[in-house]
């Protein structure tokens, strides 16, 4: 518990060591843009029907909207590159930790095996030498001395045997969180790519509409002039 305990501490604090983007505040300028936007585009078509394509305010209306337009699209993008650069920190923070506890694995994979090497040599010490009181009991105090030495390499394996243990199963969860932090910037990266698509094809729908409205307009003023030169 307290080696997740510590783990847990340091992925945050590397996690967290540049002071992170307010995603909270940047999500509500995001949806007050969009509020804004959706509020004079969803009657642009009505309101435009009552407006001649020459008149000012039609021309007026359509750069309004494909202003809220871009503004929410914007605050949008801003929202979208904090949430994606705090979750590439948040991964760059899980891959130290892992390569870390990779190292500290293999330190203590040795320490096992060193661990248990020393307890093999003294057990088979320990039965030689309890072989050897029995035909000389001068040998009874060196027997208990390794035997203390014994019941201390034995905790030190024990020891070792829990701390690799310990290691291999951070090991497991740190790779599994890296992969689905992979796979969370894999989809933040998808979808930007995505966003920008969607960026383009609204600035090109506002434009388009503004240069249909200033054809409509050039029509109108050019009907009256055929007329005039067909008379």
């Amino acid at each position: 518990m307290k080696r997740a305990a510590r783990l847990g501490i340091l992925f945050c604090a590397a996690a967290f060591a540049q002071t992170p983007p307010d995603l909270t505040a940047l999500e509500q300028t995001a949806q007050k843009r969009h509020d804004q936007w959706e509020s004079l585009a969803k009657d642009l078509s009505e309101r435009m029907a009552r407006i001649l394509p020459c008149d000012p305010r039609y021309a007026a209306g359509i750069t309004e909207v494909s202003r809220a337009s871009e503004a929410r699209l914007a605050a949008l993008a801003d929202y979208l590159r904090a949430a994606t650069a705090k979750a590439f920190a948040e991964t760059a923070s899980a891959k130290i930790l892992l390569n870390s506890e990779e190292r500290r694995a293999v330190e203590a994979a040795l320490e096992r095996a060193d661990a248990g090497q020393e307890q093999t040599a003294v057990d088979t010490q320990s039965d030689a030498l309890a072989q050897s009181v029995r035909q000389r009991s001068s040998l009874e105090d060196s027997r208990k001395l390794l035997e203390q030495i014994a019941a201390m390499v034995r905790q030190r394996a024990t020891s070792a045997e829990q701390q690799a243990a310990a290691a291999d199963a951070a090991v497991v969860m740190l790779r599994d969180l890296v992969a689905k932090f992979d796979a969370r910037d894999a989809a933040l990266r998808d979808e930007s790519v995505a966003f920008e698509a969607e960026r383009a094809r609204w600035n090109a729908y506002y434009a388009a509409r503004l240069a249909r409205a200033q054809t409509e307009c050039s029509i109108t003023q050019a009907g009256p002039a055929r007329s005039k030169g067909k008379q």
